[in-house]
């Protein structure tokens, strides 16, 4: 029962989500691609593709774009390759089930430097996210896999919520295989703080994704400290000769609930990653 409500209070919380009016440009081998996974009689049947997918290429972007389809909530798991490749597809569902329990309540500790020398630059410096691991666990089973694929390095996944449903209809962020427009014009949507993330890459995919996804909640628990005032500054100065630099430590603690990830991309070099993330403004 205490899982129900909690379910339903993401349905309360996120119901009256995204104002966007962004439509996607129809690909023919992006829908026949697709097609071909809808096909599949068993979803956890992966589509195998050779050497390493680029999700930059219009044939696998929309594995990128996680803004709600048709009322479903979408979430989106990459996975390093394991010794035991049929082990994915599991731990894919538990990343998903993982960011599903964020969404619902999220405890951020956040620090960063702001560091002044003839200009500011607001650098994260660390973060600390709390969330319901027992919750995430029992949400495993209520994850529905949509889309499935591996390569050389991984197993991916694009998911819903099974069981939850949004009125109205929500279009794409991203237009396939191109640069999407909120990497410079963050959107503004009414009623929510919105942030973009942005991380250089780490070894591993998934490690770049959590990054980016961990700057963007610590932009927006910073957001919501703000408002409610709920913020500690430590300062470091420094002078040598002439020049002078400072460091101001802004700590934020926080909850944010009603955190969701509507769209993430990568350059195509893999260098920069980033994570388009909002929460209602009210929390």
């Amino acid at each position: 029962m205490e899982l129900l409500n909690r379910l339903f209070f993401i349905i309360i919380v996120i119901t009256s989500f995204f104002m966007l009016s962004c439509s996607s440009v129809p690909v023919d081998r992006v829908e026949n691609f697709q097609n071909n996974l809808n096909e599949n009689d068993d979803i956890k049947d992966p589509v195998i593709v050779n050497g390493v997918i680029d999700f930059t290429d219009p044939l696998y972007s929309f594995m990128w774009n996680t803004a709600p389809s048709n009322g479903n909530l979408m979430f989106s798991s990459f996975i390093p390759r394991r010794a035991n490749r049929e082990e994915e597809i599991d731990f894919a569902v538990a990343e998903a089930a993982r960011q599903v329990s964020m969404m619902y309540n999220s405890r951020v500790n956040a620090k960063f430097a702001v560091q002044s020398n003839n200009r500011d630059l607001g650098v994260l410096e660390s973060i600390d996210i709390q969330y319901d691991k027992d919750m995430a666990k029992a949400l495993e089973p209520k994850i529905k896999i949509t889309k499935h694929l591996r390569d050389n390095e991984g197993t991916y996944i694009l998911s819903e919520l099974e069981g939850i449903k949004f009125k109205g209809h929500f279009s794409d962020l991203s237009k396939p295989g191109q640069v999407p427009d909120w990497l410079i014009n963050i959107p503004v949507i009414p009623g929510y703080l919105v942030s973009v993330g942005t991380v250089q890459r780490s070894r591993y995919k998934i490690d770049s994704i959590r990054k980016a996804d961990e700057q963007a909640l610590a932009n927006l628990a910073k957001q919501v400290s703000v408002v409610v005032k709920a913020k500690r500054a430590d300062r470091d100065s420094e002078v040598s000769g002439s020049a002078f630099s400072e460091t101001n430590y802004e700590v934020t603690s926080t909850f944010i609930r009603g955190f969701y990830v509507l769209g993430r991309w990568s350059t195509d070099n893999g260098n920069t990653y980033y994570t388009l993330a909002v929460c209602p403004e009210s929390q």
